[in-house]
């Protein structure tokens, strides 16, 4: 009888092994995640093969969409509710705040044990007093596209795609004022040009934090220096590249901004909407847009950033951590190497949302091919962008108190800066001076 039982309970445990993968009762996580609709549907893809994967195991996507503060707000609710997700994207200007507070698992004895480390770009795994508290989610760059038939058909060379022998700053200025048109068929260098029925713009330049490093840092500035214990907004390299980008509205009217235009009013603000349009020509922003562009039908193209003074480029990306709070660590590290594994996602990067941060991903021809070598990303991609991470510079997120201090000291003097009511010199000194005072700039993690 004893026999019986035990060999009945033998096969009722293995058939519970194979329906679930494990012996205990399904495990669910949670993964919280921001983007565009492509991406979210990207994302749900992964999590969906992840689940396949490792049978016992579910995700929950979490979809965020919005700004910062949105997302600040909804984590804070989670927190207060106790109902954290596992695993997740997270803003890197405040993951170190975070981080000091308790948020994250601890992911050194994960990424030690699986030998992690030597496999992946040296930027990628970020520390605070020895721990490892998340890992870069990709090695992005900020890349400068164009409409290639709206150069075309203006007689507007193609842009160089060798980031070394890119266009001078003077010279972009110069074709995107010929790419600029009135509906009367005037550009802003001639007389007669209406600023107010622009029908075609030349450029349009993201100007958030992130976006605006490789301008400074190509021009000889910088925002704070490498042990976060100066302030260097008021240099006059900095200011001279604040200036500059806000001139580009302001002085040389290439650049279009919210209300200034009538198909904006109207609603089509989206400037990969407006490319393909035919009213815009340049869009500067991330890699990540390469996602969406991919699913539009217009003739994209990539080209170098424009020089200033040097060659610059800017490592930059969201962090994906581990909450503490999860009650799976183990499961929930696994959903995290997953993600950031390229062969077991590799729709997320030959699809053009991420460029990898496993260090064979560059090196070796096979592996580039794999996310390289189709449709989404153009000609030319990898000597303007992958080739330029060379003279890459991370975000420098590791400065104490950084969120704040852009937040609340540089983002509205910046502010101002861009809708004209100061120049970027009245407004980089402002802010500079009030950083100073309120001693809030405390070195590095």
């Amino acid at each position: 009888m004893k026999k019986g039982i035990l060999f009945a309970l033998s096969l009722l445990l293995a058939a519970s092994w194979c329906a679930t993968g494990v012996f205990a009762d399904n495990i669910k996580l949670t993964y919280m995640y921001w983007g565009s609709p492509a991406e979210d549907a990207a994302t749900k893809q992964a999590l969906k093969d992840f689940e396949a994967a490792n049978p016992g195991i579910t995700v929950e996507p979490l979809f965020n969409p919005g700004t910062k503060a949105e997302f600040d707000a909804k984590l804070k609710a989670m927190s207060e509710s106790d109902t954290l997700p596992d695993v997740g994207y997270f803003r890197p200007e405040s993951v170190y705040e975070y981080a000091a507070n308790g948020f994250f698992l601890d992911l050194t004895p994960f990424i030690t044990k699986d030998g992690l480390k030597k496999d992946y770009l040296a930027q990628t795994f970020l520390t605070q007093n020895g721990k490892i508290i998340g890992a870069y989610t990709a090695a992005e760059a900020q890349v400068m596209y164009y409409n290639k038939k709206l150069l075309q058909d203006a007689g507007v060379p193609l842009p160089p795609t060798d980031y070394k022998k890119a266009w001078t700053w003077d010279e972009a200025v110069g074709y995107w004022t010929k790419l600029t048109v009135d509906k009367n068929g005037k550009h802003p260098n001639e007389a007669g040009f209406d600023p107010k029925k622009v029908v075609q713009f030349g450029v349009n330049h993201e100007v958030w934090s992130g976006m605006l490093y490789p301008a400074i840092w190509g021009n000889g500035g910088d925002v704070f220096s490498a042990d976060g214990k100066q302030v260097l907004l008021d240099k006059p390299e900095t200011i001279q590249a604040i200036q500059r980008l806000a001139d580009l509205r302001l002085k040389n009217k290439v650049m279009s901004a919210p209300g200034s235009t009538e198909y904006q009013a109207q609603g089509s603000t989206d400037p990969k909407v407006l490319m393909q349009n035919g009213q815009l020509a340049f869009y500067i922003s991330g890699a990540w847009e390469l996602l969406d562009f991919s699913k539009m039908n217009f003739p994209l193209g990539v080209g170098a950033l424009p020089i200033q003074k040097k060659p610059a480029q800017l490592y930059i990306s969201g962090v994906n951590v581990v909450y503490k709070a999860s009650k799976h660590p183990n499961e929930a590290w696994k959903l995290q190497k997953w993600m950031m594994t390229p062969d077991k996602t590799q729709a997320l990067y030959s699809g053009g949302l991420w460029m990898p941060t496993k260090a064979s991903w560059y090196t070796d021809k096979t592996d580039a091919a794999k996310w390289l070598a189709n449709p989404a990303h153009p000609e030319g991609f990898k000597a303007a962008v992958v080739d330029s991470m060379a003279v890459a510079k991370s975000e420098p997120i590791f400065i104490k108190n950084y969120d704040q201090i852009w937040s609340e000291f540089i983002n509205p003097e910046l502010d101002k800066v861009w809708l004209g009511k100061q120049t970027a010199e009245v407004g980089l000194k402002a802010a500079a001076e009030k950083i100073r005072k309120a001693g809030i700039l405390q070195g590095i993690w």
